[in-house]
């Protein structure tokens, strides 16, 4: 495996617990929108941590952009702190990681289907389709579970031709529904039997969404995940 180093030149926030990073990037580092490499960092023994996190700047940009939610270990006891450490994190720290890959990139138009920080490889193919004028016929149906925990609803809602759905979980004080991503919000958002369905969220809600699609009849070759969940 091939090792980059990346140096971190900067790191904003993006919500109340998610990051926008930017990075250098090594020259000759190739990736497609929707791609992801995994990272290790000198904070806290995680130099081989190997955490995947997705690339949401563009190919032709001179650097690397990551959007990273933070989960604290006190919170979210099933996560080993990595992720912890991101806010923390200051210019010039050294971010070891290796080629990017992964299954999820830009199939065709169609519905897009987040939860939570799984909206991120989404950003880069949005962006990508968005700068080449084709988004008319895209749908994000977007899950989260409070209106503050959105990531980059700005940047969705300033997108013209993309259509936005967003849904919380448990916040009931909101003009936006409180609904589950379910079979049924999958059915009124589905056009017709051509179009691609992008996944990536939670794996309970993965899980869930994947088993609806098939049972609504909508092919695997149409259902753009990592291949994992189609096993």
């Amino acid at each position: 495996m091939t090792e980059h180093v990346l140096t971190l030149r900067k790191t904003e926030k993006v919500t109340h617990d998610t990051y926008h990073l930017t990075t250098t990037r090594p020259e000759g580092y190739d990736f497609v929108p929707g791609q992801a490499n995994h990272w290790g960092i000198e904070r806290g023994g995680f130099r081989d941590a190997s955490k995947p996190f997705t690339i949401t700047s563009l190919p032709g940009e001179e650097h690397l952009e990551f959007v990273i939610k933070s989960y604290p270990t006190n919170q979210y006891p099933d996560h080993d702190g990595f992720t912890e450490l991101i806010p923390d994190m200051q210019p010039g720290e050294r971010i070891y990681v290796d080629e990017a890959g992964g299954d999820i990139r830009d199939r065709g138009r169609g519905i897009f289907v987040a939860g939570g920080a799984g909206v991120t490889p989404f950003i880069p193919i949005l962006k990508a389709r968005a700068q080449r004028g084709e988004l008319d016929g895209c749908t994000l149906l977007y899950s989260n579970k409070t209106e503050a925990d959105i990531i980059l609803r700005d940047l969705w809602e300033g997108m013209g031709g993309l259509e936005t759905v967003f849904t919380l979980t448990e916040e009931a004080h909101s003009r936006l529904p409180k609904k589950q991503t379910d079979r049924e919000l999958l059915q009124q958002n589905l056009r017709d039997h051509h179009e691609k369905v992008y996944v990536c969220g939670p794996p309970p809600m993965m899980k869930s969404v994947i088993a609806d699609l098939r049972a609504m009849g909508v092919g695997e070759d149409r259902i753009v995940v990592e291949e994992k969940w189609l096993e």
